[in-house]
C-alpha cells in the first residue's frame, strides 16, 4: 500500500451500530485494523441522531435490535441520507425468516455472523464511495 493509498484509506469514516457490546466492539477493531475511522455505538436511536450530525462513507448496521430493528434504522435512513443508505453493509447472526429473506434479496451486502475479519473488511471496503464524504462534514440542508 502506497502512502497515498494509506491516507486516503485514514480519511473514510464508518459508523456500526450493534446492540451486542462485544460484536461492536470486534467489528470496530477489525475495521480499525483495516486502517479506517469507526465510530461504534450501540444504541440505534443515538446512531440516527449522529446520522444528521456526521457525514459517514459506510455503514454497518445489525439487523437485529430490540430499540430499533435495523431494516426499521436502515427505512430511516433513507430520508436522512440516501447516500450512507445505498452504502449499508447488514450484519447478523438470524437469517431465518422468510419476510426478512425477501427484504434483503438483492442486497449485495451481507455478513452473515460469525463471520471472518477479511469477509467483513472486503464486503465494507466494497460499500465505501471512490473518494471519502467526510470531507464536507456537518449538518446537511
Amino acid at each position: 500500500m502506497s502512502a497515498n493509498d494509506e491516507k486516503s484509506a485514514n480519511n473514510f469514516r464508518i459508523l456500526v451500530v450493534d446492540d451486542e457490546i462485544p460484536v461492536l466492539e470486534v467489528i470496530a477493531e477489525i475495521l480499525e485494523a483495516a486502517g479506517w475511522k469507526v465510530d461504534a455505538l450501540s444504541s440505534p436511536t443515538e446512531a440516527i441522531q449522529r446520522v444528521k450530525r456526521t457525514r459517514y462513507d459506510a455503514l454497518v448496521l445489525d439487523l437485529y435490535m430490540p430499540e430499533l430493528p435495523g431494516l426499521l434504522f436502515h427505512s430511516k435512513l433513507k430520508f436522512i441520507d440516501r447516500e450512507l443508505w445505498t452504502r449499508t453493509v447488514f450484519v447478523s447472526g438470524h437469517f431465518s425468516t422468510e419476510d426478512l429473506r425477501r427484504s434483503l434479496e438483492g442486497t449485495p451486502r451481507f455478513v452473515p455472523k460469525p463471520f471472518k475479519s477479511e469477509t467483513l473488511v472486503g464486503t465494507v471496503g466494497m460499500a465505501l464511495p471512490e473518494v471519502t464524504r467526510t470531507v464536507g462534514e456537518g449538518v446537511r440542508s
